[in-house]
């Protein structure tokens, strides 16, 4: 979003305080300042401006170059201005704004308005949003909140699921940019997921997940008690009347799919087509599998399954291991080989990669935005 500002000059007309930057550089730049007229408004005939060139001056502030009078040129003279195609753009599409304001017509004094898509701005009245501001400040926010539900339940909907939507795309901002942090250890990613339980939660076979417990005891009398074997978490399966445990190990973006040579950190060749795995993959595996055994012994004496929820079931839990990244292959097709084998040949475990992960929670995204997501243009707030 961007906002403008406007004082009016006169009854029907305004100048816009912040000018259109046509064409900027180290030291020169271009600039239209722009002024709306309402007088035409049917025809659009409603902007009007003057371009301005500058030059910085000593104490690096923008100063104007003096003007040339026109009128005073001689036969043959003239004065050109070359715009290239990206300031022509920025001409353009500075006064494709100005063009979109002038239609509201000229305010009395000073006016500020945002220029956005219709889904990032929310029209609202002035004294309405006098008023909704005036109740939030008094902390009023739940009793809006309840009225908006009972006289409005659908946007009261619409306006819930958009705001979870915007909250996941900030999450998959920050998957995306962290993916490749080496500084980021388990304990942050942990956390993360913790906090965004969504990204597991349209995964396995289709299967809703949801988190049950985060560091999770697979060898105490309680699931979430003291004991000897630790699991980053404890998942469940989501059916309409009962869930299924699923158990998820997560290790580092940055935890290596191969073995390496320990001094060339070259990947290590079994034979010829065939790769060795990482000892974190091979160790996460073997971890995953040890966690589920124990899970499935508690599970049988009857110690962990209603600490969870009476309808939580633990038989044969599946287990999860988030590690590295694929860019690692670099497109080598026969370690890329080795890898997808050697995970499909695992029983009962899942191995995900973060950059896979990634894709899926843009699948998330993406299949919620054209199912769910459905809100209007124009939101017609009731109060």
């Amino acid at each position: 979003m961007e906002k403008f500002t406007t004082k009016s000059t006169s009854y029907n007309s305004q100048i816009v305080n912040e000018p259109i930057i046509i064409d900027e550089k180290e030291t020169t730049r271009r600039l239209f300042l722009g002024e709306i007229n309402d007088k035409k408004l049917e025809t659009g005939e409603t902007v009007s401006g003057t371009i301005i060139h500058q030059r910085k001056g000593r104490n690096d502030e923008w100063e104007d170059i003096n003007s040339i009078n026109l009128n005073t040129l001689k036969g043959g003279e003239g004065v050109k201005i070359n715009l290239r195609s990206t300031p022509t753009k920025n001409l353009y599409d500075g006064l494709t704004k100005l063009y979109a304001l002038s239609q509201k017509g000229v305010k009395r004094g000073e006016t500020e308005y945002v220029v956005g898509t219709s889904e990032e701005v929310v029209n609202v009245p002035r004294k309405r949003k006098e008023y909704i501001e005036k109740l939030l400040e008094k902390d009023y926010g739940e009793e809006i909140w309840e009225e908006l539900i009972d006289k409005n339940p659908d946007l009261a909907t619409r306006l819930a699921h958009s705001r979870i939507q915007s909250n996941r795309l900030k999450s998959l901002k920050e998957f995306e940019l962290n993916i490749n942090d080496t500084k980021k250890d388990e304990s942050y990613w942990q956390d993360f997921f913790a906090i965004n339980d969504w990204i597991f939660g349209y995964g396995l076979n289709y299967q809703f997940l949801t988190i049950e417990s985060d560091q999770p005891n697979y060898g105490g009398e309680k699931y979430d008690g003291k004991g000897k074997q630790k699991g980053d978490y404890l998942t469940s399966t989501n059916a309409e009347n009962l869930k299924f445990t699923v158990l998820v190990e997560i290790k580092k973006p940055s935890s290596k799919l191969l073995a390496e040579t320990p001094r060339a950190k070259e990947k290590k060749r079994y034979r010829n087509g065939a790769w060795l795995l990482g000892s974190e993959v091979l160790g996460g595996v073997l971890q995953v599998q040890t966690n589920c055994k124990s899970w499935q012994k508690e599970a049988e004496e009857f110690k962990n399954r209603d600490l969870i929820n009476e309808r939580t079931y633990t038989v044969r839990p599946k287990g999860i291991l988030l590690i590295g990244h694929t860019d690692e292959f670099k497109g080598n097709i026969e370690q890329i080989a080795s890898f997808e084998l050697f995970r499909k040949g695992l029983n009962n475990v899942e191995i995900l990669t973060y950059d896979e992960l990634l894709q899926r929670a843009k699948f998330i995204l993406g299949n919620q935005e054209e199912s769910e997501i459905e809100c209007e243009n124009d939101l017609d707030l009731p109060f």
